[in-house]
């Protein structure tokens, strides 16, 4: 229920509505169901995450045990603790929000990577061999602190967001004052919106753009961070995803411990050549087709 209620989020927030575009029509968006939809799920949400409140506040924390995140946000709209107040619909919107840029973004990345990877077996064989490399003989798995050795790892997640990024329009932004850029007058209150997957496949900053290369982050300073306006894909500056840090190692680690226990090849009857690998449409394209991979143990 609560991924069904997360796609028809995703596709609202995916469909424009003609009040935010022409204020004065915004009747067309009751005429059309659009504002009937948005009421249903947000009241749907809303008590899935109200359950979920009165679950936890009912499960006192035992002594010794660690208080998870929304111990926390209780702990803080109850008793004002942290230098700050949060207040019920606070506590909601957060966990909300944690649902939808952690969840369908995350699995997404962790999806595309493997699809490039099964596309091109060259780059799967390479990062394979290094991830149980690092690994053998010590855990039985891939630890977080393992992590960090995992070069070829980490570059072939990079070229799968550079060329897939979560969200390829980024959030929408909102100038806070006139503004000329490149001849342009842009006035205040104007609504932009970042491409960030045309920036990222652009041929004039990327040699080979359209093509699945991982080498090109080795040796190479380019992080997550927004600095190399080049590679954007969770947004640059104050603005940019406050997620990136726990999103990319949880990335990281799930598809690690997916090369080190697992061998992955296509299903039988199916080749290279008609493995396709096509973006869906909306705010947080997926694979149009379902990726489905035959799996042996190692």
């Amino acid at each position: 229920m609560v991924r069904d209620m997360m796609k028809e989020l995703t596709d609202l927030l995916g469909t424009v509505a003609l009040s935010d575009v022409f204020p004065r029509l915004w009747w067309l968006d009751w005429a059309t169901g659009l504002e009937a939809r948005v009421n249903r799920l947000a009241a749907k949400l809303d008590g899935v995450v109200e359950r979920t409140l009165v679950e936890h506040e009912g499960n006192q924390v035992n002594q010794g045990e660690a208080a998870d995140l929304l111990d926390d946000l209780l702990s803080i709209y109850k008793n004002g603790e942290q230098g700050f107040k949060l207040d019920r619909i606070d506590v909601k919107a957060i966990i909300l929000d944690m649902f939808i840029a952690g969840t369908d973004t995350t699995y997404k990345t962790i999806e595309w990577t493997m699809a490039e990877l099964m596309k091109n077996p060259r780059e799967m064989a390479k990062v394979q061999s290094e991830v149980r490399q690092v690994a053998v003989g010590t855990h039985g798995g891939v630890l977080e602190e393992d992590l960090e050795k995992m070069s070829l790892l980490q570059a072939a997640i990079k070229e799968a967001l550079r060329l897939h990024p979560p969200v390829p329009l980024l959030v929408p932004r909102e100038t806070i004052q006139d503004t000329r850029l490149h001849g342009y007058d842009i006035p205040a209150k104007t609504r932009v919106m970042v491409n960030t997957w045309a920036i990222m496949r652009n041929s004039e900053s990327w040699e080979n753009a359209e093509d699945f290369l991982p080498d090109r982050f080795l040796g190479r300073d380019i992080n997550y961070n927004g600095k190399d306006t080049r590679f954007i894909p969770f947004g640059a500056g104050r603005r940019g995803c406050p997620g990136i840090a726990f999103g990319t190692r949880l990335v990281e680690l799930t598809l690690a411990n997916m090369m080190y226990h697992f061998d992955w090849k296509l299903p039988d009857g199916q080749n290279l050549e008609s493995f396709e690998v096509i973006e869906s449409s909306g705010l947080s394209p997926g694979l149009k087709s379902a990726l489905i991979l035959s799996v042996k143990p190692l």
